[in-house]
């Protein structure tokens, strides 16, 4: 298939999983009408305009025309010059690659990192948190993340894509919100009593199963296994970190514990002070799951080889 379609499809898979409401979604992209309408001269040649069409900032086609046939694809967890120059050794070998998918964002795609945690504030709002109060807690915070990727050298593998001549995206949020939604759903229905019984859930599925034999399974960060599970929150979507001071609000709105992908230190803290299980699902063995979730669905419309490099393990599921 092309890989605007590839593209389109992820995208659209991204909003069929978000678990904001249609307003919620609705109102940012309407903001981001308003700038652009706003915007003169080189504040509108350089908009982006794929946030007119939704709010996914860290997913983007970072190299390469849409119009690409694509069949052979290299996947991984984080693609940097590294793994761009192993793309094109391996086509030395023979091994066709007609494009490149990172999970983690690169090129444009970091450098707006921040834009895509807004949707943290989002789901907070299910929990009894006010619009206001949500924004209003997380503004710090995204504030803080665009300051620190403000330096990077955003445009380097990106750079090394086009000059080797191989087309390239990233798909951060689109397989996050996947993820999220597909843990917090399996939870919903299973109903796990204890912290014992979210361990064998997690263990139950493929990924996390795989990241246990490489060392990095799943684990109690905060509670023990015969604590009661209580009411769940899985964390795993809004490109970084939310801000410490989250874990008070998400306590008080009866959220008993967390399940995420990993937890900062100082966050780790300040969820223990508050009295919240936190249970670490995986960094890696998340993202490959949500990556697998997500090429499932793009599937449907035709089937892709994937050549796994950088963590991620292809793993299909049962339509």
């Amino acid at each position: 298939m092309k890989l605007k379609t590839i593209y389109e499809l992820a995208v659209n898979k991204a909003l069929k999983e978000d678990q904001r409401t249609g307003r919620v979604i609705e109102d940012g992209l309407k903001k981001a009408r308003e700038e652009y309408k706003k915007a003169r001269g080189i504040d509108r040649r350089a908009f982006d305009p794929e946030s007119l069409r939704h709010p996914y900032a860290d997913t983007r086609i970072l190299n390469g025309s849409g119009e690409v046939e694509v069949k052979n694809v290299l996947v991984g967890i984080d693609i940097d010059v590294a793994e761009l120059v192993l793309a094109d050794r391996l086509r030395e070998k023979g091994v066709d690659i007609d494009l490149v998918i990172s999970h983690h964002p690169t090129g444009r795609a970091y450098a707006q990192l921040y834009k895509v945690m807004d949707i943290q504030p989002g789901l907070w709002e299910k929990y009894g948190f006010s619009g206001e109060a949500a924004r209003g807690i997380m503004k710090d915070r995204a504030e803080e993340v665009a300051r620190s990727v403000a330096p990077a050298n955003h445009n380097r593998a990106v750079d090394a894509a086009r000059l080797l001549g191989i087309p390239f995206m990233c798909l951060h949020t689109a397989a996050d919100n996947c993820v999220a939604n597909f843990l917090q759903k399996l939870f919903v229905n299973k109903k796990p009593k204890k912290l014992s019984s979210i361990l064998n859930i997690l263990k139950g599925i493929p990924e996390y199963r795989d990241a246990m034999k490489r060392g990095a399974g799943p684990f109690i960060l905060i509670g023990n296994p015969g604590k009661d599970a209580g009411k769940i929150f899985v964390d795993m979507t809004g490109g970084t970190s939310g801000p410490d001071k989250m874990f008070a609000r998400l306590s008080q709105s009866g959220i008993k514990t967390i399940v995420g992908m990993h937890c900062k230190e100082s966050g780790y803290k300040v969820a223990k002070s508050e009295f919240i299980n936190y249970v670490i699902a995986g960094h890696i063995a998340s993202d490959t799951l949500g990556l697998n979730l997500l090429f499932d669905a793009i599937e449907k419309k035709g089937r892709l080889n994937f050549i796994d490099c950088s963590g991620f393990k292809r793993t299909r599921r049962r339509s």
